[in-house]
C-alpha cells in the first residue's frame, strides 16, 4: 500500500511539472476540487483557437475487487474542462449509460457522482457545487439506463470538473478508454490494474502518440473460506497498464465521416481466457459464429425468426400468384408498411409483435421480423443480416463483440443465386434501396447453416442513378426554352419522394426545384413518386436565362448543373472521407444556337479519373451546325478515400466543377 501512495505521488509531481513546463506555461491542476486562476482567466487554447472547450485532464482508474465470492470491476473516473465559447456549455450536460436488465441479475451501477463549476467574479474564483437534484436516472430501453446530470452556473470561461464511480458485475469484459474526444484534451491518463486470472489481448489505435507502460504489481483479495464466518487473504499477481496521452488533437466530426470514433485513439480490450487456481482454463475468445448461436438462441431475436405471420388471412387477398418474385417481395412489403409505420429507432431485438400490430408502429427491427413472416408463407427464404449502422462504427472483424451489432436488415433470396435486402426503414425507396446508414460494407448473415458465405457487402445496394436530357433553343435574348426529360433510380428515386413529402403540395415542390436550379417550370409531369417501385419519370418544359452583354451570349451547355462548386476545400485531412452511397449522372443536352449566332469559344471536353477506378468524369461538347450537343457522363464507384487519397480527391472534383461552371461563348455574326 505504502508503494501505491508513493507512486503515486510521484505521479502528482510528475504532471504538477510538466503542467509548469509545458508550452502555453499555465499553471494547470490535476487534483480534483482545485482550480488555479490560470485555469479560470484560460480564454483561449494555443494550440487550437477553434476550440470551444477543452478537456484539462482526464483520468480513469479500473481495477478488480472480490466481494459475496465473485470478481466486481470498478471504473473511477475524473475530468476536468475548460468552457471558451458560449457553445461550449453544452459539455456541463452529461449522460453515463449504464447495463441494468431486470431479466438479468448481472448489472452496473453508477454513485459517487460529485461535480463543481468554478468562474471569475470581482477577480475571486467562486465555487458552484452540484447538488443532486441535478441528477436522473432514466431506461433508454430494456436493458440500459443512464444517468444524466448538468452542472450549474456555467457560461463562457467557467471550468467545470466531475467524477464518478461505475461498478460493474461484467468481470469478463473491460470497457474502452477513449484518449481523443472531440475537444482537444490537454492530459488523459489511464491506469488498469488486471489479476493474473484474466488473459486480456491489449490494442490500442488511433494515430496520436500514446506513451504506455505495462508492469507487474501485487494486489490482494478477501475471500470466503470453507467456514463462512472465516476470511482469507489472497494474494496474487496483477498486470498494471498506465496509458498516458498529451495535447491530443481534437476528432472533429464533418459532414464527410459517418463515424469519427471510428478513427479515435482508443485503448481496446478483449478477454482471451480465464484462469483460475486449481481450474481448467477457461478460453473466452469469441468467435462470430459464436456470435451467431447467443442470437439465435435469444427469445428476441431467434425465436421471433419462427414468428408466425400476423397479417396471413389478410395477405391472402394479394394476387401474389401472378407475380414475379421481385413483384411478390414489393408488394408484401407495401402492405405491411400499411400496416405498421416505422417508429425511427433502428434495433438489433423485437419486442412484443402483438402490441406492435395493435399500435401500427414499431422499430425496423419488428418490422423485418414481421416481413420475414409474411415471406416465408409465400415460400420466399430470407435471412437476418446484422450489422452496425455507419453512424455507430465500422463492425471488427477481428475482434468479434455482439454488444457492436445494433440492427439488422433483411436479404431475401429472389433467384437461387442472388439476394435483394429491404429494412423496415424503407419508406422512399424499394427492393435493394436502403437508407445510406444501413449502406454498410460489412455486414453478417445470421443462420443455424454451416456452409455458405456468411459476410456481405451492402454498400453498394440501392446506388443512385440518373438520366437526363435536354432538348431547348437559345433565344437572342439569352433565353433558354426546351424539355428536360429525367429518370431516377434508387437512392435518387427515394431521395426524389422525401423531397415531394418534405413539401407542402406540388406546388411547393416546383417551387422548390425553380429556387435551387434558378429556372422557370412551365409544365410538369411526372411517374412514379406514389409507386414502391423502382424508378421515376419527370418531363419538364422549362425557360432559364443565360448572361447576355452586346453581342454575346454566355451559355453553360450543362444547363442545370451537377455541382457548382468543389465540396472539398480543406488543405489536408487526418480523417478518410466517406460519401454516402455510389451513384451514376448521365446527361445529354441539345441546343439550339440562335439565328445569326456562332460560336466563339467552346469548353475542351476532358476525362477524368481518380486512381483504382474510385470515379470518372467525361466532359464532350461539340457542335454540329446550328446545334450545340454536350454529353456529361460521371460515376462515383467508391465511397471511402484514406486521408492520403485527399489530394486527389479535391483534384479531381475541383476539375468536375471547373467543367461544370464552364461557358459557350455565343458571338453575333459580323453582318457582311
Amino acid at each position: 500500500m505504502k508503494k501505491t501512495t508513493f507512486l503515486q505521488v510521484m505521479a502528482i509531481a510528475f504532471l504538477s511539472f510538466y503542467f509548469h513546463t509545458a508550452s502555453y506555461a499555465q499553471d494547470l491542476s490535476t487534483k480534483f476540487g482545485k482550480v488555479t486562476n490560470d485555469e479560470v482567466s484560460m480564454s483561449t487554447y494555443d494550440q487550437d483557437s477553434t476550440a470551444n472547450a477543452v478537456v484539462l485532464y482526464k483520468k480513469g482508474r479500473t481495477y478488480y475487487d472480490y466481494l459475496n465470492n465473485d470478481f466486481k470491476i470498478y471504473y473511477t473516473i475524473e475530468e476536468k474542462i475548460k468552457i471558451l465559447k458560449s457553445d461550449g456549455t453544452s459539455f456541463a450536460n452529461i449522460t453515463i449509460p449504464y447495463y441494468e436488465n431486470s431479466r438479468n441479475t448481472s448489472k452496473e451501477s453508477i454513485t459517487d457522482i460529485d461535480a463543481y463549476s468554478y468562474n471569475m467574479e470581482n477577480g475571486k474564483v467562486v465555487k458552484t457545487k452540484m447538488k443532486k437534484d441535478y441528477i436522473f436516472k432514466e431506461r433508454i430501453n430494456d436493458k440500459y439506463m443512464q444517468v444524466k446530470f448538468s452542472i450549474p452556473a456555467v457560461k463562457a470561461g467557467t471550468v467545470i470538473e466531475y467524477k464518478y464511480k461505475m461498478t460493474s458485475d461484467f468481470y469478463y469484459e473491460l470497457k474502452d478508454w477513449a484518449m481523443q474526444e472531440e475537444i482537444p484534451v490537454v492530459y488523459n491518463d489511464y491506469d488498469i490494474t488486471i489479476p493474473e486470472y484474466f488473459k486480456f489481448n491489449l490494442e490500442t489505435r488511433g494515430g496520436e502518440k500514446i506513451e504506455t507502460k505495462d508492469e507487474s504489481s501485487p494486489v490482494t483479495f478477501t475471500v470466503r473460506g470453507n467456514n463462512s464466518q472465516q476470511m482469507e487473504m489472497v494474494h496474487a499477481t496483477a498486470r498494471n497498464l498506465t496509458f498516458t496521452g498529451k495535447n491530443l488533437p481534437a476528432l472533429k466530426a464533418d459532414s464527410y465521416i459517418w463515424c469519427a470514433d471510428d478513427y479515435k485513439s482508443m485503448i481496446n480490450f478483449e478477454l482471451l481466457g480465464i484462469d483460475f487456481p486449481g481450474s481448467i482454463y477457461h478460453s473466452f475468445t469469441s468467435s462470430w459464429e459464436k456470435i451467431d448461436e447467443l442470437l439465435l438462441k435469444d427469445e428476441d431475436f431467434g425465436d421471433l425468426l419462427k414468428l408466425k405471420n400476423p397479417f396471413r388471412e389478410e395477405m391472402k387477398a394479394l394476387p401474389l400468384s401472378e407475380m414475379t418474385t421481385d413483384q411478390k417481395i414489393a408488394a408484401i412489403f407495401h402492405f405491411l408498411k400499411q400496416k405498421i409505420a416505422w417508429n425511427e429507432n433502428y434495433y438489433l431485438y423485437g419486442k412484443s409483435i402483438s402490441k406492435v400490430v395493435k399500435s401500427g408502429s414499431g422499430s425496423n427491427a419488428d418490422i423485418n421480423f414481421i416481413l420475414m413472416s409474411m415471406l416465408r408463407d409465400a415460400d420466399i427464404s430470407s435471412v437476418p443480416v446484422v450489422l452496425s449502422c455507419r453512424n455507430r462504427g465500422i463492425l471488427p472483424y477481428t475482434h468479434p463483440s455482439i454488444q457492436k451489432l445494433n440492427t439488422f436488415v433483411v436479404g431475401i433470396q429472389n433467384t437461387d443465386s442472388t439476394k435483394v435486402f429491404l429494412d423496415g426503414s424503407v419508406s422512399n425507396g424499394y427492393i435493394n434501396v436502403l437508407p445510406p446508414i444501413l449502406m454498410v460494407d460489412r455486414a453478417r448473415i445470421v443462420t443455424s447453416e454451416k456452409s455458405g458465405e456468411k459476410w456481405c457487402s451492402l454498400n453498394h445496394a440501392g446506388e443512385g442513378l440518373v438520366r437526363s436530357l435536354v432538348s431547348a433553343s437559345i433565344a437572342e435574348d439569352g433565353t433558354i426554352k426546351g424539355e428536360r426529360t429525367t429518370v431516377y433510380g434508387g437512392q435518387y428515386a427515394a431521395t426524389f419522394r422525401a423531397k415531394f413529402k418534405a413539401a407542402k403540395d406540388s406546388a411547393n415542390f416546383i417551387s422548390n426545384m425553380e429556387s435551387e436550379d434558378a429556372f422557370k417550370v412551365l409544365d410538369y409531369q411526372q411517374q412514379g413518386k406514389e409507386e414502391f417501385g423502382p424508378q421515376i419519370k419527370e418531363k419538364i418544359t422549362f425557360t432559364k436565362q443565360a448572361s447576355v452583354s452586346d453581342d454575346h451570349i454566355y451559355v453553360n451547355p450543362m444547363v442545370f448543373q451537377h455541382i457548382s462548386k468543389n465540396p472539398y476545400i480543406q488543405e489536408s485531412r487526418k480523417l478518410p472521407v466517406e460519401m454516402s452511397y455510389p451513384y451514376t449522372l448521365r446527361v445529354s443536352n441539345s441546343l439550339k444556337i440562335p439565328e445569326g449566332y456562332e460560336v466563339e469559344e467552346l469548353p475542351k471536353q476532358v476525362l477524368v479519373s481518380l486512381e483504382d477506378g474510385g470515379g470518372t468524369c467525361r466532359y464532350m461538347v461539340s457542335v454540329i451546325e446550328n446545334t450545340i450537343l454536350m454529353t456529361y457522363l460521371f460515376s462515383m464507384d467508391r465511397t471511402l478515400f484514406a486521408p492520403n487519397e485527399y489530394p486527389n480527391l479535391k483534384t479531381f472534383w475541383g476539375t468536375v466543377a471547373d467543367k461544370n461552371n464552364e461557358m459557350i461563348v455565343l458571338k453575333k455574326k459580323t453582318q457582311l
